[in-house]
C-alpha cells in the first residue's frame, strides 16, 4: 500500500495566494501522514536568481509574472522543511521563463521525462509539451509556443518519448502510473498522441494489468474517462480556472486586481484543492477537497460548457477506482 497528495497548476504567478495555499497543502500532507507529493505541473516560475544562475533571464516577454521572488523562496522553504519528497512534472508554463533544462533544474527532476517507485508502484512522468513543426519535435522553450498557435502543432509526447514509455511500462516488475500535465486521457487540451498512448496501455495489458492508472493536470477540472480499461484521472487547479479576460472580473478588490493583472481572467477556488490518494490491494482511493468559486461561476460569466471536457467544479471528488479492468469507455463521472 502507499499514500500520496497530489496537487497541480498552483500558478503561483498569477494567484495572490499562492503562499497560504501551499501551506494548507503541506500541512494536509503531514496531517495525512503521505510517504510523498506529487505535482503535475505548472506550479511557479522559477525565482529570478535561479534564472540568472542558469543564464535565463534574456527574454521576458510572454510572462505571467509579477515580481513574486520572496513569495517563490517561501514556498521552496515551505517544501524543504516539510521533508517531504515532491516529485513533479513540467507544465506547459513552466518553460514560459526559461529552458527545459532549467525548469528541470529548479524542480529537482533528473530529465522531462523519467520514472521513479515508491511504494510497491513504479510511477512514469511524462511531458507533454513538445511542439511538432513539420517532422521536427521542438521543446517549449520561453513562450516559444505562442508561434504555434492554432492547427495540431502544440502538446505533444513523440515517436520517441511513446517508445521509451513502452519500454518502460514492459520491463517494469510493477505496476505502473502515467503522470502527465497535458491529458493523454480526455479529447479536449489533451496531448495530440493520447490515441498512441492508450494503444501502448492496450498492448501493455494483455497479459497482465500492467498500467493501473494515469494522472494528469492542466485542464484546472476534476473529471475521469477510461481508455483501454484504465482510468485516467483529470487533477482540479489548486487555484482556479482560467476562462481567460473575455470574462474579466474583479473577485477580490481592485487593489488585488491591479497588482496581480492576471486573477481577473480566472475563476478561483476559495479553497486549495488537491487530492490525497491511497493504493491498496483492492483499489485507489482518490479522497479530494470540496470548494467553492469566489465570486461567480465560469458559467455564470458566459463560459461556455463546451470549453471544456468535463463539468466546471470547484473541487477534486472522492472516487474509488478499480485495479482491475474497467468495462467502460470513454468519460465517466464519479459523484
Amino acid at each position: 500500500m502507499t499514500k500520496f497528495l497530489v496537487f497541480t497548476d498552483l500558478h503561483v504567478d498569477i494567484m495572490h495566494d499562492g503562499v497560504a495555499r501551499m501551506q494548507v497543502i503541506l500541512e494536509e500532507a503531514k496531517a495525512q501522514d503521505v510517504e510523498f507529493i506529487i505535482h503535475l505541473g505548472d506550479i511557479m516560475y522559477p525565482d529570478t536568481g535561479f534564472l540568472a544562475s542558469h543564464g535565463d533571464l534574456e527574454n521576458r516577454s510572454g510572462w505571467f509574472a509579477n515580481d513574486r521572488d520572496d513569495e517563490k523562496l517561501a514556498i521552496l522553504k515551505m517544501i524543504e522543511e516539510s521533508g517531504l519528497r515532491v516529485y513533479g512534472v513540467l507544465g506547459n508554463h513552466d518553460m514560459d521563463s526559461c529552458t527545459k533544462a532549467t525548469a528541470c533544474a529548479y524542480w529537482g527532476m533528473p530529465a522531462p521525462y523519467y520514472v521513479f517507485e515508491r511504494g510497491g508502484l513504479r510511477f512514469i512522468a511524462l511531458d507533454t509539451n513538445n511542439i511538432l513543426d513539420g517532422e521536427t519535435l521542438l521543446d517549449y522553450d520561453h513562450c516559444n509556443y505562442r508561434n504555434f498557435r492554432g492547427g495540431n502543432a502544440l502538446t505533444w509526447l513523440g515517436k520517441e518519448q511513446l517508445a521509451w514509455l513502452e519500454e518502460q511500462i514492459m520491463t517494469s516488475s510493477l505496476p505502473c502510473v502515467l503522470l502527465s500535465h497535458a491529458a493523454l486521457g480526455d479529447e479536449m487540451l489533451n496531448a495530440h498522441d493520447g490515441p498512441e498512448v492508450w494503444e501502448i496501455v492496450r498492448r501493455c495489458n494483455a497479459d497482465r494489468r500492467r498500467v493501473i492508472f494515469a494522472m494528469n493536470g492542466h485542464n484546472h477540472i476534476d473529471g475521469v474517462c477510461v481508455r483501454s480499461g484504465v482510468p485516467f484521472m483529470s487533477v482540479n487547479s489548486a487555484s482556479n480556472i482560467w476562462i481567460g479576460h473575455k470574462y474579466d472580473c474583479v473577485r477580490y478588490s481592485e487593489t488585488i486586481s491591479k497588482i496581480y493583472r492576471h486573477i481577473t481572467g480566472c475563476a478561483p477556488y476559495m479553497n486549495a484543492l488537491y487530492a490525497v490518494i491511497t493504493v491498496d490491494d483492492d483499489a485507489i482511493r482518490v479522497r479530494g477537497v470540496k470548494s467553492s468559486f469566489v465570486g461567480p461561476s465560469p458559467y455564470d460569466l458566459g463560459f461556455p460548457r463546451t470549453a471544456s471536457y468535463h463539468i466546471s467544479r470547484p473541487c477534486v471528488r472522492d472516487r474509488d477506482l478499480p485495479l482491475t479492468e474497467m468495462e467502460a469507455e470513454g468519460l465517466i463521472d464519479y459523484e
